[in-house]
């Protein structure tokens, strides 16, 4: 009986399947690093500001690497979104990691406003992985840190997409907007990590898109009546939000109609605003607020898609009242009532693909 461990938070859970319902594993295989992380100790050399732009186990495993680079820099100032998450996983940067939080916008309409920090003199070094994004093709350095220390940039973004169709590994509007964003930071350099089996796979200096793009691994799988999807576990899991937006360049490998298992711990609750509004009623699904834009407003298009063309079981930590009554989704208190459910609607006989990792590899039908 094939036992596959799927990423689950912090930790892995258990999927067993019966071989006769097994279709594939869609998993990208390990390679070793390039030889581009060498190079790392000389760009660190001449930055004075140093901005983790996110938190998942391949950036906090590199940075772990250059230490003790990290601490013999006299005057290295050191950012991220969530610095107490940082410092937990790198207990020698404790107390020496700040948020940078971007200026409050203005009333009414206005362009994206940067962080003084930002445009401040001296080289800045943008550091975090890359995901594949249904909204900017890929989320890398430049959009993490745009989106993290930049106010109105997923505003900006918003409003150069013509549509909310998800777009996953696809160069959009909204990436070439924040890119222009990345751009006007003066003396930035944005060092983008690609992983693989939850390791390091390439690291990237200054990558153009489509160099990003061609370093994700691509599986192809013939689809399947239901799918098991792990979001990723830590530094991809945290919220639903991360978790939605992390599936659907794995979503080729499951058909139309058919079950989709959603493996995603979300310990820190929904996340994005326009998720927080939905499941509190302060917006109904459907609506287009035109006139303001809500950060995460294209998540609930996203999930009233999935939910429209798919069977959607989630598996998380999600509060019942807010998975199953507000988004919508049949529930599971483990991994084997999750399958035992699962393979009730892929019937007997049904094959189901497995996707581990789904923020790691492009899942293509063949």
């Amino acid at each position: 009986m094939p036992e596959i461990w799927i990423p689950y938070g912090g930790v892995e859970t258990l999927v067993t399947l019966q071989a006769e319902n097994l279709g594939t594993v869609a998993e990208a295989p390990l390679e070793t690093p390039s030889p581009e992380a060498e190079r790392m100790a000389e760009i660190l050399g001449g930055t004075s500001r140093l901005f983790i732009c996110d938190s998942s186990p391949v950036t906090l495993e590199f940075l772990k690497g250059f230490l003790s680079i990290i601490g013999g820099m006299q005057g290295l100032r050191i950012f991220s979104p969530a610095p107490k998450r940082v410092e937990s996983s790198l207990a020698e940067l404790k107390g020496k990691v700040s948020t940078l939080a971007p200026p409050l916008p203005s009333d009414g309409e206005g362009g994206a406003t940067y962080a003084p920090e930002l445009m401040e003199r001296g080289t800045k070094l943008f550091l975090g992985s890359a995901r594949p994004d249904p909204m900017f093709g890929i989320l890398d350095a430049k959009t993490e840190a745009c989106l993290s220390w930049v106010a109105r940039s997923r505003l900006v973004a918003a409003g150069d997409q013509s549509g909310m169709e998800p777009e996953p590994l696809r160069k959009t509007p909204a990436y070439d907007a924040i890119e222009n964003l990345a751009d006007k930071i003066p003396e930035a350099k944005y060092i983008t990590l690609v992983p693989r089996g939850g390791r390091l796979r390439t690291v990237m200096e200054d990558a153009p898109f489509d160099a990003i793009k061609n370093s994700f691994a691509r599986v192809q799988v013939s689809p399947t009546k239901g799918i098991v999807l792990g979001a990723g576990g830590r530094g991809y899991d945290d919220t639903f939000s991360s978790a939605l937006r992390g599936i659907w360049n794995a979503l080729d490998g499951v058909r139309k109609t058919g079950t989709v298992l959603l493996v995603a711990e979300c310990s820190e609750g929904v996340g994005s605003t326009a998720l927080e509004m939905l499941v509190t009623g302060r917006i109904e699904e459907g609506e287009r607020r035109k006139n303001r834009y809500v950060d995460g407003m294209e998540e609930v298009f996203y999930l009233s898609k999935l939910r429209s063309e798919y069977d959607v079981l989630l598996l998380s930590g999600l509060p019942e009242t807010y998975a199953r009554s507000k988004l919508g989704l049949t529930t599971a208190k483990g991994s084997g009532e999750a399958v035992g459910r699962m393979l009730n609607k892929v019937g007997r006989t049904g094959k189901v693909n497995v996707v581990p990792r789904a923020p790691e590899c492009l899942v293509q039908s063949g």
